[in-house]
């Protein structure tokens, strides 16, 4: 166990010549010591590793950087002790500069590369070698192209029983892309876009940003499209549909059964109760009749907009020839 007792009386043995003395004094002298040590120390050759910041330079009015260099490259580098300390906690340094000359062609420096651009640039200090083998960047010319857009009708989520009524509007249908040739050219000829909206059941009026779809170094003009559509919800009613003859002699010698068929209606909620019997064409082709017993199965020809599907409780009419 520690004898705090002990240690206690140690430390007071140990300042006790100290009791007297005066501290601003010895402060002062150990500061000056200190400060002659320091700047002696400065005044030195050393070799040692720094991470030096450095700049890519190109024509940024029409070539972009899809990738770029690290901000700071290490180097292992000889020099006195204020160009060091100086290099290292960054004060007034100036990056060095790395301009390639074919800037689209070029993707990387190698060691060997970079070592002539820092020697030229670092008068002060003595570069010993580049302290990493390759240092990778990537720049593209700039590209435009004009896409038309479509809304991916696959992504609307619509509320149960509620389905589209109307077009899809798009507002622009084109627009023009700006950006590095690599990521422009890779669009699609036609650029689609999705909502993320779930559960709609009204009418559809919001604005949609192209910056959800497509890399942000592209640039969109415009950023920003309007996409409108109607919704309405779908409900079932029954109703009698007459049936059309097609193809039976003109003198009613051969006629069908029943002219008009009781039919369960998929229809917009909106129309309940309006259906009108003229809106739909429903046939019986005697063309079409199945020997075996008679009967023809009936053929929807036409149905109003209204209207999403059509089920007959019966859909097949029995033909009777006249005596």
């Amino acid at each position: 166990m520690i004898d705090v007792r002990k240690i206690s009386l140690a430390i007071t043995n140990f300042l006790a010549p100290l009791r007297g003395a005066n501290w601003k004094v010895i402060l002062l002298c150990v500061s000056t010591s200190a400060t002659f040590w320091f700047f002696n120390a400065l005044n030195k050759e050393y070799t040692t590793r720094i991470d030096y910041p450095v700049k890519l330079v190109f024509n940024r009015d029409s070539l972009v950087a899809l990738r770029d260099p690290p901000e700071e490259i290490p180097i292992n580098v000889t020099g006195g002790g204020w160009q060091l300390l100086k290099s290292t906690i960054s004060v007034n340094v100036e990056p060095v500069i790395i301009k390639p000359e074919n800037p689209v062609q070029t993707q990387f420096f190698t060691a060997n590369n970079l070592l002539p651009i820092f020697s030229n640039q670092l008068h002060n200090l003595n570069i010993n070698y580049i302290a990493t083998d390759t240092v990778f960047f990537k720049i593209d010319p700039y590209a435009d192209r004009r896409l038309r857009i479509k809304l991916d009708s696959a992504s609307i989520q619509l509320k149960e029983n509620f389905f589209i009524t109307s077009e899809l509007l798009v507002d622009p249908d084109t627009v023009n892309f700006h950006g590095p040739a690599s990521l422009v050219n890779q669009l699609p000829d036609v650029f689609m876009v999705s909502l993320s909206d779930k559960n709609i059941n009204d009418r559809y009026n919001e604005e949609l940003s192209l910056d959800l779809f497509s890399p942000s170094l592209i640039k969109k003009i415009p950023e920003v499209i309007h996409i409108e559509f109607e919704v309405e919800e779908f409900i079932e009613q029954t109703s009698t549909l007459n049936v059309e003859l097609v193809n039976f002699p003109y003198d009613s010698s051969v006629y069908i059964q029943i002219s008009s068929l009781e039919a369960t209606i998929n229809m917009q909620k909106s129309f309940r109760n309006k259906v009108k019997a003229e809106d739909f064409l429903i046939i019986s082709d005697l063309n079409n009749m199945h020997a075996a017993d008679s009967t023809i199965t009936v053929e929807v020809m036409e149905l109003p907009n209204y209207v999403k599907d059509i089920a007959f409780h019966e859909n097949r009419v029995k033909v009777i020839y006249a005596e």
